[in-house]
């Protein structure tokens, strides 16, 4: 663990002695915050350790009123606005707690962490690192059918990718696709959507967040990493995307969901039954939640579909909705959902990026 905490602390957000750093996490995480906390203290940067356990959070999501809910937390802002840095090491231990809440309170808490968390992208100083590996718990695995030994290999493994090969081929991808104007992908089971991407920007995610990205107001990463987001036009998106790859939510798999797109905005959600009750908390949320909002290709040579990752699949494809202006959208923020189609073929303006899922544009 030390060892990882030298290299999240030192090179992925690169903590400097000027630095405030707050690290969350959870009891089956606390060796790693302790870790990272001693790092920090080794660079001179002042830590803070911010606990959260599954009770505390179940309790929270139940207990106060909706309102409340939606409105952001004191504590939450005030460390927001007084960190530099912020780590986040994994979440529940036991899943299965979101299946206790509602979906009308899920949208509501959602609400209100925006509100905590957001400031406007010209104004943000805050870097932060999420630390997947703080996810591989034995109740999450037994909760979403995976197999713990290799659900653990696989993390470890992606995140051991070196972050200058990912920034190698993100570069040349982005190069790309801020070149492009129209989008097309295709894949078997109905997927056909049509997008523009014209003059916006490409941000890479290898990991680290460096120099050049605190400059362009890239602030954001996790561990493991290996993609290229884009935000399409808002109004651009045409066709259908039917996502054909399991995705875990909520403590609960998504298998199949279908969204429909007409002039960027989702004209049809449709799915199976835990995609339904994604749909729910969608209808209940706020900001611009029905229109296109992300588009992204992944790069990881070692990560693998069928654990929580899939979109950092090296040629694994993307589309999110919601809020985008963290990545020079205009969708106001207050829903998010991004998912992954296995085996897709994309083309930019005619010219194949990914084939089947081979990436071949690199």
């Amino acid at each position: 663990m030390a060892t990882l905490a030298a290299n999240l602390v030192k090179n992925c957000l690169r903590i400097r002695s000027s630095d405030s750093v707050s690290i969350f996490f959870y009891p089956h995480t606390l060796e790693l915050a302790e870790d990272i906390a001693t790092e920090c203290f080794r660079a001179g940067a002042d830590a803070i350790l911010v606990a959260y356990t599954d009770k505390f959070y179940e309790s929270y999501m139940k207990m106060l009123p909706i309102e409340n809910l939606k409105e952001p937390s004191v504590y939450c802002r005030a460390l927001t606005d007084h960190s530099t840095a912020q780590f986040w090491i994994g979440a529940l231990h036991d899943p299965s707690v979101f299946r206790r809440i509602s979906p009308e309170r899920m949208a509501a808490t959602s609400e209100g962490e925006t509100k905590s968390h957001y400031v406007p992208p010209a104004e943000r100083k805050t870097r932060s690192l999420f630390v997947e590996l703080g996810l591989v718990t034995r109740p999450r695995a037994k909760t979403y059918g995976f197999s713990y030994p290799a659900w653990e290999r696989t993390i470890r493994e992606a995140s051991a990718v070196p972050a200058g090969k990912l920034r190698i081929d993100g570069r040349k991808l982005a190069g790309i696709l801020e070149t492009g104007d129209r989008v097309r992908i295709k894949a078997n089971g109905g997927t056909d959507l049509e997008f523009s991407i014209r003059g916006r920007r490409a941000y890479v995610y290898d990991g680290v967040v460096d120099d050049e990205d605190i400059a362009a107001g890239a602030l954001d990463a996790g561990i493991p990493a290996g993609n290229v987001n884009v935000s399409p036009i808002e109004t651009s998106a045409n066709g259908t995307i039917v996502f054909n790859v399991s995705q875990p939510w909520a403590g609960r798999l998504i298998r199949q969901m279908r969204w429909t797109f007409d002039d960027g905005k989702v004209t049809s959600f449709s799915g199976d039954a835990n995609s339904l009750l994604l749909k729910k908390e969608w209808e209940l949320s706020g900001g611009d939640r029905d229109r296109i909002g992300t588009f992204s290709i992944g790069l990881n040579p070692r990560a693998k579909y069928g654990f929580l990752s899939n979109g950092i699949v090296r040629g694994a494809v993307s589309i999110g909705i919601g809020g985008n202006d963290a990545e020079g959208g205009t969708n106001k923020p207050g829903f998010n959902h991004m998912q992954a189609v296995q085996n897709a073929t994309v083309e930019l303006d005619g010219k194949p990026l990914v084939r089947a899922g081979k990436l071949v544009a690199i």
